[in-house]
């Protein structure tokens, strides 16, 4: 299967898990390398991912080019510990999300998404649901648009 052609100056999503030291500070040297090249956090979570603290997961969109800059920039500060980055739908991109529902209204991801999901919306359970990104974001959507009073999600791997 052929890969599409991107074109390095189109902005695109992307999704980074920064390991920093666990000190003040950190978070505020990695936020001002995005600000002083014009680039904003569409979502960003902080804490400690798989037992390790000072974790930031964090997404945003640029180009590939303004994308490198970020990674040069980020990885030369002397809090960052470790860098991954990579586009919001590399499969390597993993998240999970919660949705709740109104009382009585069933929902279930839509068919075609390769995500794991349990609970039952419409007993007033929370549906969980884990998988990529990019198809966890893709639930996150149908449910907002099926009316979802609640939607978590969180960026729990990225390899």
């Amino acid at each position: 299967m052929n890969e599409p052609v991107v074109d390095p100056s189109a902005p695109r999503s992307w999704v980074a898990l920064v390991q920093c030291l666990d000190q003040p500070g950190a978070l505020m040297a990695l936020a001002s390398v995005f600000a002083e090249r014009g680039v904003n956090f569409s979502s960003l979570a902080t804490g400690a991912l798989d037992g390790r603290p000072g974790t930031i997961a964090l997404t945003f969109d640029a180009s590939e080019r303004r994308c490198r800059l970020l990674r040069r920039a980020a990885e030369r500060l002397t809090v960052v510990r470790s860098l991954v980055l990579r586009p919001f739908e590399d499969p390597g991109a993993r998240a999970a999300g919660v949705v709740r529902m109104p009382p009585g209204k069933a929902f279930r991801p839509p068919a075609g998404l390769d995500v794991v999901w349990s609970g039952d919306s419409a007993a007033g359970e929370p549906v969980l649901v884990e998988g990529t990104l990019a198809e966890v974001a893709a639930v996150a959507s149908a449910a907002r648009e099926a009316g979802a009073l609640t939607i978590g999600t969180v960026v729990s791997e990225v390899r």
